[in-house]
């Protein structure tokens, strides 16, 4: 979960983005560093448990190369993970913020394992929100949609995530991101299931769209990391219509850019059904094979696959 910042002063005094990044360097208070392909992160730890700080900190470590293999380098330069520890096991809730500063706040059981951190999917949908620039309350859909569907993706590319497991999330859960009678488009239906999944299914669909106008050669990932390269990230603020024109670039596509005007205002009730068919995902991933003769079965494989570029 992203939280917006007020925008800087500087925009009213230029038109250029406003870099929010803040702080250059870890707090007095951190507890030690990572470097992830040349980002430093630094970590504040509650519990001074050698165990317990290497059982934290090898979970932030593989969550960070997740993140920094599907977008080629870790999103941000410096951030900072506030970990604070929790009753029971498992991993609570996250919220990625700018006020002062790149910062990632989670919670942890004291109970967590390592098989349990393993299978984690919060941190990951906290660290892809920093690859993202603000783009404004309006469309907090895109940021939590885009982490919503990231996470699952880069998990499976990484090898740390089934992939049938994540068509079986995407199956069930996709639909609630569908409009409700008397819902409006997404910029102007701020509810969760349309925010987080209904975003999520445009980044489905813009993936499937893209692959296949560029014949399975590029796809959303290929977006996403020119969008993080030339926005520079959550540490600045962009216009939503500039961020899906770079995408586009990169793809030598307008797929971004017109299925949003497509959803934007205007409630859209995707077919899934015929999205699931055409992809070859079956009613039940977990328990049912995929049709790979399916029409759309070479860019279901290519979207899960590692990619070395």
């Amino acid at each position: 979960m992203r939280a917006s910042a007020i925008f800087c002063l500087a925009l009213l005094l230029a038109a250029a983005p406003c870099n929010r990044a803040g702080a250059a360097s870890c707090p007095a208070d951190t507890t030690e560093t990572l470097t992830i392909r040349e980002s430093t992160l630094c970590l504040l730890i509650d519990d001074p448990t050698p165990s317990r700080r290497l059982l934290l900190r090898t979970w932030v470590e593989r969550s960070a190369s997740i993140v920094a293999d599907y977008y080629g380098r870790f999103p941000a330069p410096l951030a900072v993970l506030s970990l604070t520890s929790m009753e029971g096991g498992g991993v609570g809730g996250g919220r990625t913020t700018n006020d002062s500063g790149l910062r990632i706040q989670v919670r942890i059981g004291r109970e967590a394992s390592s098989d349990s951190l393993s299978n984690d999917w919060v941190l990951v949908h906290e660290m892809v929100h920093l690859a993202l620039p603000e783009v404004g309350r309006r469309h907090n859909w895109l940021a939590e949609g885009l982490a919503t569907y990231v996470e699952g993706v880069a998990r499976a590319q990484f090898g740390n995530r089934d992939i049938a497991d994540v068509w079986a999330e995407d199956r069930h859960s996709m639909p609630m991101g569908l409009p409700r009678e008397g819902e409006g488009g997404m910029d102007q239906t701020p509810t969760w299931g349309r925010t987080y999944w209904g975003g999520a299914l445009y980044c489905l669909e813009a993936e499937v769209a893209i692959r296949e106008q560029t014949r399975n050669r590029v796809g959303l990932q290929t977006a996403l990391r020119a969008i993080l390269k030339q926005t520079g990230g959550y540490g600045f603020e962009r216009d939503i219509d500039e961020v899906l024109r770079i995408g586009d670039a990169a793809t030598g596509t307008r797929v971004l850019d017109d299925l949003y005007r497509q959803i934007k205002t205007t409630p859209q009730a995707t077919d899934l059904d015929l999205l699931w068919t055409r992809l070859g995902v079956p009613r039940d991933p977990k328990t049912q094979p995929f049709d790979d003769h399916a029409p759309l079965a070479a860019i279901r494989i290519a979207i899960t696959a590692p990619h070395n570029f």
